[in-house]
């Protein structure tokens, strides 16, 4: 969408300043419009994706709805592709019969692309779901609306079926009424009928190809899969993208700013006043852009004689004595230090600013919400680490050389509970 507006700009820009104001024209509304087109393609797949949990629960049985997903994917298609063409249809100067008949492909598309998602997943979710936990099968008939979860020892026999319901008949679990609670078509996900069967009839223990099958907790199987992990390189080059764009914005709007004091027009004392703002930008996301794109995830951090030694953070050496403990969260892993230990500095200056707006807020007699945590992570006696640069593998090692208290969450055969 941007795209078209942009490319109908450029005719339509002042000629009298040239084909460089055209084209910075055509540029802005692309820069403008980027961060607004990507909320929308978020919220897009964000509603057709299949609901993956509830509550603590996976969810492993829910209403498909294929059919509403392809019409969304081809409504989006015919929506983009009739923009960008309308586009470069108007700054061709082509007929108007072409235009109107593009405008008219985009005004049936776009309501179908913008509706139909929100619609079928309310209409899926209201047929009810069923979802699995070590604490036993939840069944749900509607969107937080969850009973207590029923033991695995409650169970009972789970009969072959491709409906949810059908599997359900006979279950002597005390949910008798269940299947007529989830919809006709609720359907298992592939694997989910044998799993749960199983884990009936022999308690559960997720296997590795159960856990990467049907995303559960690595922590639920005694014997968890490193491939099970979550994979996070689809949402760092997505981070990757935000920065650029954002540090981009920021630099164009400098050199605007700069354009306008060079011109010596009368109002460039209005340029110079603002153009703090993206030059502030600027120093805070250049760097973050290039820790960014320096940091290997992997390498998050060495053991030592002398102490944990973070890479990640670029917080260097943490010595054993000022290592209060480490603390491990299904794989998040957390070095908390003492109050006497020399504190964190968080090397993000746009971090480092928040917390000083958020301190100062907090003595205000109308106290006003500051950015939030954003993308805070350090504390002054708070190191995290997640999952997937796998620092837990560290733990075991830095209780041994160091002798650090280590403590994790309950056991699988905790959470399990006792054997029927």
């Amino acid at each position: 969408m941007q795209l078209s507006l942009a490319l109908g700009a450029v005719p339509f820009a002042d000629g009298d300043r040239g084909v460089g104001v055209r084209l910075a024209a055509a540029l802005g509304v692309l820069m403008l419009g980027a961060i607004i087109w990507a909320s929308t393609l978020a919220g897009f797949h964000r509603d057709l994706r299949d609901p993956r949990r509830l509550d603590d629960a996976v969810i492993v049985a829910h209403r498909p709805r294929q059919l509403a997903i392809i019409v969304s994917w081809v409504a989006m298609a015919l929506t983009v592709i009739s923009l960008i063409a309308f586009g470069i249809s108007a700054s061709a100067q082509a007929q108007g019969g072409l235009a109107a008949s593009l405008l008219l492909t985009v005004l049936v598309a776009l309501p179908v692309a913008t509706a139909l998602p929100g619609l079928s997943r309310r209409y899926a979710e209201g047929a009810g779901v069923i979802a699995v936990s070590p604490a036993g099968l939840t069944i749900a008939t509607a969107r937080g609306d969850a009973p207590e979860p029923v033991p695995w020892s409650r169970v009972g026999t789970v009969r072959p079926s491709r409906s949810a319901a059908g599997s359900l008949v006979n279950v002597g679990c005390g949910v008798r009424d269940a299947p007529d609670g989830l919809g006709a078509r609720v359907r298992w996900r592939p694997g989910a009928q044998r799993a749960v069967a199983r884990w009936a009839a022999e308690g559960f223990v997720p296997t590795a190809a159960e856990v990467r099958a049907l995303d559960l907790e690595s922590s639920w199987s005694p014997d968890p899969d490193p491939d099970a992990l979550p994979r996070s390189r689809g949402g760092r080059w997505a981070g990757l993208a935000a920065l650029a764009w954002a540090l981009l914005a920021c630099l164009l709007m400098v050199l605007g700013f700069l354009a306008v004091i060079v011109q010596g027009d009368e109002s460039w004392w209005v340029g110079l006043l603002l153009a703090w703002a993206p030059v502030l930008g600027a120093v805070i996301l250049a760097p973050r852009l290039w820790r960014e794109l320096r940091a290997d995830p992997r390498r998050c951090a060495t053991i030592t004689s002398q102490g944990w030694f973070d890479l990640l953070h670029g917080q260097g050496l943490v010595r054993w004595e000022h290592i209060e403990r480490i603390e491990v969260h299904q794989r998040h892993t957390v070095v908390l230090t003492r109050g006497s230990a020399p504190p964190f500095r968080d090397r993000d200056l746009g971090n480092r600013l928040n917390h000083r707006l958020e301190d100062a807020m907090r003595s205000s007699p109308r106290p006003l919400p500051s950015a939030g945590p954003l993308f805070r992570e350090i504390g002054p006696h708070h190191l995290p680490y997640r999952p997937e640069t796998r620092a837990f593998d560290l733990v075991d090692r830095a209780a041994e050389v160091g002798g650090i208290d280590v403590r994790r969450p309950p056991t699988f055969e905790e959470m399990r509970g006792p054997r029927r």
